[in-house]
């Protein structure tokens, strides 16, 4: 109770950053920008392919990490952002843009009508509830297969690049796709940093000490499931237009396992771990795949408990947590020494 009462009645910090921190950030920037203009083709689209998973475990990380409910059904949230995208693409004309915002509207208001139900539930109950979306997918996808295209999939058109775009059409989408990334990653940044993340911290924490303090805890509870799964219908969306393909065994109970493993290995609760996620995503199917389909669930368990041994908090938390430990050594240090020289 004390915790949490600390935690939502802290004032909040100030929004300058440090220059080293701005200095980093610029650098970083700087090397994304420059990225596709130093690397082979194939690795800007496995860097674009980061991006895209990035994205949609931003937001499982904000379901999971934030608030502590552990959702299953990520895939189909992925898989109706995608599904939206290339539809309204397809049959409404609509551009490769206006069509990635179309599949995050209609995902976030999925996203709240599933988050009603779940509003009361946590734990195992909630799991168990998304578990049935996560089976359900695709099999729905296979079913209406006159606009799905069914177990075969779907060809889709890549966005082309303007006229006076001359370094290729899978910089083009590159771009378009770090565009949407630092926009997500900005707006979550401020979304987490402020009141409303003490709030979700004290819902992680238990709903009858966050109410207490004030906290609606199932209307943030419903808008925070609503905004997760509009970040995953934004990442499948760029992800498709990334991949120019559709097909529902792309979607499989695998994903959702797959999210939920790399929010884990990332940093429950960190905004980065959602990138070093989607590295893990990127990278580890392709590498596991090498030594054959029955030993890729192993090599996802053998990731994961080597990491739960030598780093609870997932990568990006157990950094964080070096970080301060360090901190707060110098600073006990500084302490010392000054009341010493008196």
């Amino acid at each position: 109770m004390n915790t949490i009462e600390m935690s939502i009645d802290q004032p909040v910090r100030s929004a300058s950053m440090p220059v080293g921190k701005v200095v980093v950030g610029i650098a970083i920037m700087v090397a994304l920008l420059g990225f596709p203009l130093i690397a082979p083709g194939y690795q800007t689209f496995q860097l674009t392919g980061v991006m895209t998973y990035a994205v949609a475990a931003l937001g499982l990380n904000l379901i999971t990490g934030y608030v502590g409910q552990v959702s299953l059904g990520h895939n189909a949230f992925f898989a109706l952002g995608s599904y939206t995208a290339v539809l309204a693409n397809l049959y409404l004309g609509t551009g490769s843009f206006i069509s990635v915002m179309l599949a995050g509207f209609v995902t976030f208001v999925a996203g709240v009508l599933a988050g009603y139900p779940a509003k009361r539930l946590r734990g195992l109950y909630l799991a168990l509830i998304t578990l049935i979306l996560a089976v359900s997918v695709v099999p729905m996808i296979k079913q209406f297969k006159a606009y799905t295209g069914g177990a075969a999939g779907l060809l889709v058109d890549k966005p082309m690049p303007p006229a006076w775009f001359t370094l290729g059409q899978d910089t083009w989408i590159y771009y378009i796709v770090l565009a949407f990334t630092i926009v997500a990653f900005w707006l979550i940044r401020n979304f987490v940093g402020g009141s409303v993340g003490r709030a979700l911290a004290g819902v992680r924490e238990g709903d009858l000490a966050a109410s207490s303090m004030g906290v609606n805890v199932n209307n943030l509870k419903v808008i925070v499931f609503g905004i997760g799964s509009m970040l995953a219908g934004i990442g499948g969306a760029l992800a498709t237009f990334t991949i120019g393909f559709i097909g529902p065994d792309s979607f499989t109970m695998m994903l959702s396992i797959g999210f939920l493993a790399a929010i884990v290995v990332g940093g429950l609760g960190t905004i980065w771990g959602a990138l070093v996620a989607g590295l893990f995503l990127q990278y580890v199917p392709s590498y596991a795949s090498d030594l054959g389909q029955a030993l890729a669930g192993a090599v996802y368990g053998g990731i994961l408990i080597v990491c739960m041994f030598l780093m609870p908090k997932g990568i990006v938390g157990s950094l964080l947590q070096f970080a301060h430990h360090r901190r707060e050594g110098k600073r006990t240090t500084a302490v010392g020494t000054g009341r010493a020289a008196r």
